[in-house]
């Protein structure tokens, strides 16, 4: 007989059937790790300068690492909401009159209805050589803009042929990308020429805050991207949406109105050291807040 005992055919309750090396370690099933909440206050003013310049985007790093991140959800906090609706990136356009094009440059800032046409009269009596002189009014009852002038000389807006204009998807015909004052001022995606008499209107009303009633938040810890919202036509998703009432100084964030929640699934996030901070408009555009500062408080759930 063999000194040795096939332990897979063993029948002898007094042979063992193991090595023993089971009892030398842990049951892997009876360890538990401790689950804590961290609350971190992440404020504009604590990014480096030197990296940073401006409030809009910033990186947050943490007092110490966090390990096995479950979620990181927004508390609280307080935004700035003092957003120009005229700004660079959007305030540039062509204009006609007669043979002769212009590009027309509209001043940054925060506009009502009747300031912008005040903006905007005065840019067109200031193209060099013009023929026409321009008078704006807005209809008060339907916001609608109206253009009269002394009819000299034909003129009108280039906003699908001339420097600049709005960017669509050509297979639905939505808007990808605000890049002219078009729509804000009451127009289309396409050229528009003054009549008979001299006079050109709008096509709808006003619409100062057409998109810059609503700010995107972004959030990136260590490279991961922290979406929760998915967004259309191809813009890249967000954490959140803060919508803010236009002219006011700063959006006092509250967790009834103002709550998200990302979560780690299926599995924690094993490391977590810096959070990457972007306020952005809904062409992923960053927003010129001004150099105001922003405080944001998140509440981190993780496993030690």
């Amino acid at each position: 007989m063999s000194e040795f005992v096939a332990l897979e055919n063993n029948s002898d309750p007094n042979i063992p059937t193991s090595s023993g090396q089971h009892l030398l370690m842990k049951d892997q099933t009876k360890i538990k790790r401790s689950l804590r909440r961290t609350t971190i206050v992440v404020n504009s003013r604590d990014r480096n300068y030197i990296k940073d310049k401006d409030s809009n985007k910033f990186r947050y790093t943490f007092r110490r690492p966090l390990t096995n991140v479950l979620s990181i959800e927004l508390m609280n906090g307080s935004i700035p909401s003092y957003l120009f609706n005229i700004n660079t990136g959007w305030n540039i356009f062509s204009f006609f009159e007669n043979m002769s094009q212009y590009q027309i440059t509209l001043t940054p800032g925060f506009y009502t209805n009747q300031t912008l046409l005040v903006e905007l009269q005065t840019q067109l009596n200031a193209i060099p050589g013009k023929l026409n002189t321009y008078t704006l009014s807005l209809n008060p009852n339907t916001n609608i803009m109206k253009i009269t002038t002394n009819n000299i000389a034909s003129y009108g807006f280039l906003f699908y042929s001339g420097i600049t204009s709005d960017t669509i998807d050509l297979n639905t015909l939505s808007i990808l990308s605000i890049n002219t004052p078009a729509r804000l001022l009451g127009f289309g995606l396409t050229d528009y020429k003054s009549n008979s008499s001299g006079t050109l209107a709008a096509i709808l009303p006003m619409d100062l805050n057409n998109f810059l009633n609503r700010i995107y938040l972004h959030l990136e810890s260590d490279g991961r991207n922290l979406s929760r919202m998915e967004l259309g036509s191809g813009r890249p998703d967000c954490f959140h949406i803060f919508y803010i009432t236009p002219g006011e100084d700063y959006k006092q964030l509250d967790k009834e109105t103002d709550h998200s929640i990302f979560e780690s699934s299926p599995a924690p996030i094993s490391r977590m050291v810096t959070l990457e901070i972007s306020f952005r408009d809904e062409f992923n555009r960053l927003l010129d807040l001004n150099h105001r500062e922003s405080t944001l408080v998140f509440e981190v759930t993780h496993l030690e």
